[in-house]
């Protein structure tokens, strides 16, 4: 089974479009398990008729996993899609004022960003996690 699925029109930039940050959370309510699938992929959903990973990125992160949570948060680059399984949804905001990550954050986190009311989020590359996901589903080479 191949990760990448066609992106949906919506989704889609236009090819001149200026690279911008687009957000599409997803409530999960029918994810089917894949047989054989990486450890960080927990199953498949269809979007809109798109067959779609499911991925859990703590493991990804060498986090333990917690509770599940039915939301996720549909990554894209270019045919590479994924949806993150994310804790909640704290809000809409600019990316200024973005700090170093801990080194303890790994190769996937770009850096840390702090709330006003001081909460505190990793800021992590969504095309570092898809090639990522991408490599741990390819087989091995000779493999």
């Amino acid at each position: 089974m191949s990760t990448e699925t066609p992106v949906p029109a919506e989704l889609a930039l236009a090819p001149d479009a200026a690279l911008v940050g687009r957000a599409c959370v997803v409530l999960l309510e029918t994810t089917t398990p894949v047989p054989g699938a990486p450890a960080a992929v927990i199953g498949v959903m269809n979007l809109r008729g798109n067959v779609l990973p499911v991925v859990e990125a703590r493991p990804l992160l060498g986090l333990p996993v917690g509770t599940r949570s039915d939301r996720a948060l549909v990554l894209a680059d270019g045919e590479r899609r994924a949806a993150v399984v994310i804790e909640g949804v704290l809000g809409l905001t600019v990316l200024d004022g973005v700090q170093p990550a801990p080194a303890a954050a790994g190769d996937l986190a770009m850096g840390e960003l702090a709330s006003d009311t001081g909460g505190r989020a990793t800021l992590l590359d969504a095309r570092a996690m898809l090639a990522t996901i991408r490599r741990a589903w390819d087989p091995a080479p000779g493999g």
